[in-house]
């Protein structure tokens, strides 16, 4: 059992003892993959096709059977088995023996099934839906009528609207249990306002740092005791009216303090206008 590696933005995991199902779990496999790899693996399954049921092809002239019509030499077998897997049929070349017409019906066969898997997984990834929501580089850390506040700015870079959505944010800490040993916790971090109704251009998740389990906690103890700042976010896109969904990740070091976001949203009499140049600007506060 070989050891698996996940990527959580910055973030790599290592999991030990996982059992490898290849044909249980391959779609899950190939939906995961990169659509080079998705395409090259695709293109690999065709070609082994159509060069084994040559190589059948061949194997009937040995025992004295001419199982195809038309086949000048050798490489005829394969572009015969290639017209065959994918139900072209020039016409050209056709089987003329039993033995022919068998591995026809055989091969045609798998050809269905495996365009029917590869276009079957072609479609589901390119429909996928993406929330296309783009995070700030820097979470903001600063203080208002006493009370310090932790921002996270997110837009919307698809220009259609997402409805009914919800954000969740998390911070997993590294504590210390009573025999030494380290241990992570994942805790929710309470939002001003978890729920956006209508998300068209950008939005800013509001955390009260004076309530809550890091209401004690200075910017350097933070620091030290976060491992990492989770946000995460779901809604509904309004076209394709399926539920899509986003996630980002912060390290201590992307936190600034005494900083705020730089707007970058400008109401005017018939809107607003978004300017997402500036959706990583921070203004410094003394």
């Amino acid at each position: 059992m070989k050891k698996h590696v996940q990527y959580f933005g910055t973030m790599r995991y290592e999991i030990e003892g996982i059992r490898r199902e290849i044909l249980g779990d391959i779609y899950h496999i190939l939906m995961r993959s990169s659509w080079w790899f998705l395409l090259f693996v695709a293109f690999i399954l065709y070609i082994s096709t159509a060069s084994i049921f040559a190589i059948f092809f061949y194997l009937g002239t040995l025992f004295g059977d001419v199982p195809l019509f038309g086949v000048h030499n050798n490489g005829d077998f394969f572009w015969f088995s290639v017209h065959t897997a994918s139900t072209i049929g020039y016409g050209s070349m056709y089987p003329i023996s039993t033995y022919g017409n068998i591995l026809v019906l055989f091969e045609s066969f798998v050809g269905l099934v495996e365009l029917a898997i590869v276009t079957a997984v072609l479609f589901a990834k390119f429909s996928r839906p993406k929330a296309k929501v783009a995070f700030a580089k820097n979470a903001v850390i600063f203080e208002r009528d006493n009370k310090k506040y932790l921002q996270i700015r997110f837009a919307n870079t698809r220009g259609s609207a997402i409805i009914n959505a919800h954000v969740n944010l998390s911070v997993l800490l590294n504590q210390q249990n009573p025999d030494g040993t380290l241990m992570r916790r994942l805790i929710t971090l309470p939002l001003l306002q978890p729920n956006i109704p209508f998300f068209g251009l950008s939005f800013t998740a509001t955390h009260c740092l004076s309530e809550g389990v890091l209401s004690d906690m200075s910017i350097h103890d933070i620091h030290e005791t976060m491992f990492l700042l989770i946000v995460s976010f779901t809604g509904v896109d309004e076209i394709l009216e399926q539920e899509v969904r986003e996630q980002h990740f912060y390290r201590p070091e992307n936190i600034l303090e005494n900083s705020r976001y730089q707007d970058m949203v400008r109401p005017y009499d018939w809107g607003a206008h978004m300017d997402l140049h500036k959706l990583d600007c921070t203004i410094t506060e003394k």
